[in-house]
C-alpha cells in the first residue's frame, strides 16, 4: 500500500514537474510578479496596469488560426503552391516566403507550425531529407523576420503596438527594412545553399471546410479591425467570443491560455516596476538614446526572449525611441533559440524527426542567423540613422 502511494506520488509529481518546465517562462513570470506585489501593496490599480487590447486582440487571432487550421486551409494553400514547382530549390524557396508572407498574418509560431512538418513530408517523400535541416532553418528565420513587419505578426508586436499608441503606417515604415532586408537575404542564402535539383512530390490536396473558413477569417477580420482601431478591443472580444459560441464552440480550447496569463503577470510585474523609483531612475538612465535601446531589446531577447524583453523593457524606454525598442526585438527573435519561443517549435520538430541532427540544426541555424543579424542590422542603423 505504502509503496503504491509512493509510485502515486511520483507519478503526481513528475506530472507537475513537466508542466512547469514546459510552460517555465509563465512559472518565472508569476513568481517574480508575486516577489514584486511584496513591494507594491496588491489593489486594484493592478487592473489599471494591464493593457487589455493585448490579450484580447491574441485570443482573438489565436481562435482565427485555430479555425484556419480546423478547416485545411493551411494544408490546401501549402499542397496547392508546392505542386506548381519540379526542382527542390524552387520548392524550398516557395515554403520559405510562403513562411515569410504568412507570417505577418498569423503570427510565427501558427507559420511553423504548419510548415516545418510539411517540410519534412515533403523532403522525406522526394528522398531529399539532407537538406531538410537547411530548409527548416530557413523557414524559422523567414517565419520570424514575415512576422517582424505587422502589429498582428508576434505577440511583442502586439504590445508595442498597444502600449506606445503606434499608427499603423508608422509601424509598417519603421519595419520596412528589417523585412526588405529579410526578403533579399531568404532569397540570397536559399540560391546558395539549396541546390536546383529535380524533385517533384506527389500530393493530393484536403478539401477546404468553407463553413469553417468563412467563420475563421471573419474572426480574423475582427481582429485586424481592433488592430486598426476602427473599434475598441471590447467589441472585438464580445464579436469573437459571440461568433464561436454560435458557430463552432470547441474552437474555445484552443488559444494558449498560458501564454495570455504570461502576458497579464508580466504587465502586472512591469507595472509594479515602474512604481520603484530607484530602479526607473537607473533602467531609464540606460536606455538614452536609439542605440541603447535596440541593443537591449536585442541582448535581452537572447536570453529571456523577446516577447518578455519588450514587456519589461517598454516600461522604461521613453515614447520616441519605441522605433528602436520595436526593431531590437524582432531582430533579436534570431540568434539564440530561445530568442523566439517559435524558433523553438522547428526545434522540436528536428528533434523528433531527425534526432541524430540537432547539433547540425543548430550550428546551421546559429549561421544563418548570423549573417542576417549583420546585414538587417548595418540596413537598420543606415536607413534610420540610429
Amino acid at each position: 500500500m505504502v509503496e503504491s502511494n509512493d509510485k502515486g506520488m511520483a507519478f503526481f509529481m513528475k506530472k507537475y514537474f513537466m508542466y512547469f518546465w514546459k510552460d517555465k517562462v509563465f512559472v518565472i513570470t508569476f513568481v517574480f510578479t508575486a516577489i514584486s506585489c511584496f513591494f507594491i501593496t496588491p489593489s486594484m490599480e493592478y487592473l489599471d496596469y494591464v493593457d487589455w487590447k493585448v490579450p484580447f486582440i491574441m485570443f482573438s487571432l489565436m481562435v482565427a488560426v485555430a479555425g484556419m487550421y480546423e478547416a485545411d486551409l493551411f494544408g490546401y494553400m501549402s499542397i496547392k503552391m508546392v505542386l506548381r514547382f519540379h526542382t527542390l530549390r524552387w520548392i524550398a524557396l516557395s515554403i520559405i516566403m510562403a513562411s515569410f508572407f504568412l507570417g505577418m498574418l498569423v503570427t510565427n509560431d501558427a507559420v511553423l507550425l504548419t510548415f516545418v512538418p510539411f517540410t519534412i513530408l515533403v523532403t522525406k517523400q522526394t528522398g531529399q531529407e539532407k537538406y531538410a535541416i537547411t530548409i527548416i532553418a530557413l523557414q524559422t528565420i523567414a517565419a520570424n523576420l514575415g512576422s517582424a513587419l505587422t502589429p498582428m505578426g508576434d505577440p511583442q508586436n502586439i504590445y508595442l503596438y498597444a502600449y506606445y499608441g503606434i499608427r499603423f503606417g508608422d509601424f509598417l515604415r519603421v519595419m520596412a527594412p528589417v523585412a526588405i532586408g529579410g526578403f533579399f537575404i531568404l532569397i540570397t542564402m536559399t540560391g546558395a545553399f539549396v541546390p536546383n535539383i529535380f524533385s517533384e512530390p506527389v500530393m493530393i490536396a484536403p478539401k477546404i471546410n468553407r463553413k469553417k473558413t468563412i467563420v475563421a477569417l471573419m474572426i480574423f477580420l475582427n481582429a485586424l479591425l481592433c488592430i486598426l482601431r476602427v473599434y475598441s478591443e471590447w467589441i472585438a472580444i464580445i464579436v469573437t467570443v459571440v461568433m464561436v459560441l454560435i458557430f463552432d464552440r470547441k474552437l474555445l480550447k484552443k488559444p494558449d491560455y498560458t501564454l495570455i496569463l504570461t502576458f497579464i503577470a508580466f504587465f502586472i510585474f512591469t507595472g509594479n516596476l515602474g512604481k520603484i523609483p530607484g530602479i526607473v531612475s537607473f533602467v531609464s538612465g540606460r536606455l538614452e538614446n536609439g542605440t541603447s535601446v535596440y541593443l537591449s531589446g536585442f541582448f535581452l531577447s537572447q536570453f529571456i526572449s523577446n516577447v518578455p524583453s519588450s514587456v519589461l523593457l517598454a516600461t522604461f524606454t521613453k515614447q520616441e525611441y519605441w522605433p528602436y525598442l520595436l526593431q531590437g526585438v524582432n531582430v533579436g527573435a534570431m540568434g539564440t533559440l530561445i530568442a523566439s519561443l517559435a524558433s523553438l517549435i522547428a526545434l522540436k520538430f528536428v528533434l523528433k524527426e531527425f534526432p541524430r541532427q540537432g547539433k547540425e540544426y543548430i550550428l546551421t541555424y546559429s549561421f544563418f542567423c548570423f549573417i542576417a543579424i549583420l546585414v538587417i542590422t548595418m540596413a537598420v542603423f543606415i536607413f534610420d540613422g540610429i
